[in-house]
């Protein structure tokens, strides 16, 4: 005779933010703004980060007091950066999206991919400058040679930002990565507020857990 399932507890429903936490998302608007991004993504990952638990679209709608398509343009994009999950929900019938927890990946792709636009831009620009020079003066004009140690430095630094954000993304992946545990360590001792909150918004039982293992062992350090 088969065990019987026990049925799926309902997620909790999402009462909002306190006064407290709704006055930090100004903070994280204006962290998004700096690199670059529409204040709204800021705002709604800001909310996923601080809510303590996924959200539908319809709550961060409501929440933030926008409209449902600026929610829907706003989480497809942080999905596009890695910067939230979005899981379909069988009990409520509809997504449910939660922030990444391993924000340095989304550092890592919001650099690398930010970066290799400039590049790949300040490339393009040499070379249609070098065909300029190279039709109208000549291939010997100096200015090709500079154009064309522009476009091989270009070529060189893609190929290595490539590798080297290839490889930390790999590392932060493997949770027995020496970088990866040394983050994590840094994450939770070196950092106070809101990258705390960040670091523990996501599982807030297993920070506990965490937590509890740092005092234990500052007690035995100083008992």
């Amino acid at each position: 005779m088969p065990p019987e399932t026990q049925p799926q507890a309902s997620p909790a429903e999402f009462l909002g933010l306190d006064e407290t936490l709704r006055s930090e998302l100004c903070t994280f608007e204006v962290f998004f703004k700096t690199f670059g991004f529409k204040r709204i993504l800021g705002r709604v990952w800001g909310l996923l980060v601080l809510s303590g638990q996924a959200l539908s679209s319809k709550e961060i709608a409501a929440e933030l007091a926008i409209s449902q398509g600026a929610t829907s343009t706003a989480v497809n994009e942080l999905a596009e950066w890695g910067a939230i999950q979005s899981e379909f929900d069988s009990t409520r019938r509809c997504h449910l999206h939660k922030p990444v927890g391993n924000t340095l990946s989304i550092v890592a792709t919001v650099l690398r991919r930010r970066e290799q636009v400039v590049f790949s831009q300040f490339k393009q620009g040499a070379e249609r400058a070098l065909r300029h020079v190279k039709q109208r003066y000549g291939t010997r004009d100096p200015r090709a040679l500079t154009l064309r140690s522009i476009i091989s430095s270009c070529e060189i630094a893609e190929a290595l930002m490539h590798l080297i954000f290839g490889a930390v993304g790999s590392a932060l992946g493997d949770p027995q990565s020496l970088l990866s545990k040394t983050v994590a360590k840094a994450l939770r001792l070196g950092l106070g507020g809101p990258a705390k909150l960040i670091a523990a918004g996501l599982d807030p039982e297993e920070h506990k857990r965490e937590e509890q293992e740092l005092e234990r062992q500052e007690e035995r350090r100083h008992g």
